[in-house]
């Protein structure tokens, strides 16, 4: 993944620009999708996959995952289905009918037979990255779709990507179409209440970014807190899962110690052999911040706390997509004292909030029956 904006601005105006002159005269294969990630095999490019695959789409068109990871899935893919690095994903990109994205993109201009597909990987609550919006220009031509999640998000998702109405179609996340399946076999032990922690990134020297200062692995509680906020936990019979986002570095907090309080890096969580979203559909409460992955919480009407150390500085800097005193239909968490009564809460059913929750679920997501991937096969034009 190339994070240097100017560079990225050169290749779009060079290499690729010839590439997309290219792109025109290479024939289309009406069977071949080409499934691209940078960030690795996982979010909707995965479940979309999943869904391919358990519905024998594999039998009838050859499909291409240009993921970075690859390696781990080349020996053992189906069959007609190839693993490949990123950057031979653009020889894939010339020859597929069917492209989809969901962590970045080829900047190639379609053809008008080509159906190209950006997915993303959240609805927006939060601003928008600068290392996005100043390599977005004209971004139409990249594009046959871009997806909202609603009507409401279209306008949102046009300034975001810089496309022009017509390149936004209404699907929501391919990922939580298994909150509707049977739910995963999970070993998580027995426990009163199972609640998910989600905190977003605040700096990340790989993206270049820095939304705002990061003290802490979580707020509220120093590091040297965590094993007796374990303890904590413990005595009220609740288990707590800190799944840390991938660019969040913990390697100098031993972490692997305690019973009730299970903190995971992105690259633990990947080697526990748990799927995040069938993983959430069993827990009975989420914590977040100014994460989107709330707006899909909201689809399983469970409890949602939101933690506030820094919104005003997270303001200032990355800023928000949305009014965020209207889009947070949860417990608004300030303090530890705070956290401990959400988690009293969860641990009695005390819910306060659930009309909130689905005022809001209305307005962000206009599909609830668990069919995105459907409806994502459709858009391109997959039979």
């Amino acid at each position: 993944m190339i994070k240097n904006v100017v560079l990225k601005k050169v290749l779009i105006g060079t290499v690729f620009k010839a590439v997309s002159v290219l792109n025109k005269s290479v024939p289309k294969k009406d069977n071949q999708i080409l499934l691209y990630s940078d960030l690795g095999f996982r979010d909707n490019i995965k479940y979309l996959y999943e869904y391919l695959i358990e519905n024998k789409y594999n039998e009838r068109y050859e499909i291409v995952c240009a993921v970075k990871g690859y390696e781990d899935f080349e020996d053992t893919a189906p069959h007609n289905v190839s693993f490949v690095r990123p950057s031979k994903g653009i020889f894939a990109y010339l020859r597929s009918m069917h492209v989809f994205y969901c962590f970045g993109k080829l900047p190639i201009h379609t053809t008008k037979q080509q159906k190209v597909i950006q997915m993303w990987h959240g609805t927006s609550f939060k601003g928008f990255a600068t290392n996005q919006t100043q390599t977005s220009a004209n971004a139409s031509s990249f594009y046959t779709y871009v997806y909202a999640s609603s009507p409401y998000f279209k306008p949102i998702v046009e300034r975001k990507f810089n496309v022009t109405p017509e390149h936004v179609a209404i699907c929501g996340h391919p990922r939580t179409d298994v909150f509707y399946q049977p739910k995963a076999n999970y070993d998580l032990g027995q426990y009163k209440k199972i609640i998910m922690w989600m905190p977003t990134f605040r700096q990340s020297k790989r993206l270049g970014q820095n939304d705002t200062s990061q003290q802490t692995i979580l707020p509220f509680l120093q590091d040297d807190e965590l094993g007796e906020f374990d303890s904590y936990l413990k005595q009220q019979g609740v288990k707590m899962i800190v799944k840390l986002h991938p660019m969040q570095d913990v390697s100098k907090v031993k972490h692997n110690q305690w019973q009730n309080l299970m903190l995971m890096t992105n690259e633990e969580f990947e080697n526990s052999g748990m799927d995040l979203y069938r993983l959430l559909n069993l827990t009975d409460a989420l914590i977040t911040d100014y994460s989107s992955v709330f707006y899909d919480y909201l689809l399983l009407n469970r409890q949602i706390g939101f933690t506030e150390s820094d919104v005003a500085e997270y303001k200032e800097h990355r800023g928000f997509a949305v009014d965020p005193e209207k889009f947070r239909p949860g417990m608004r968490i300030r303090t530890r004292k705070d956290l401990e009564q959400f988690i009293q809460n969860v641990i009695s059913d005390n819910d306060a909030y659930e009309s909130q929750r689905l005022q809001i679920n209305s307005v962000a997501n206009q599909i609830q029956n668990g069919t995105n991937c459907e409806v994502s096969l459709k858009l391109s034009g997959i039979s």
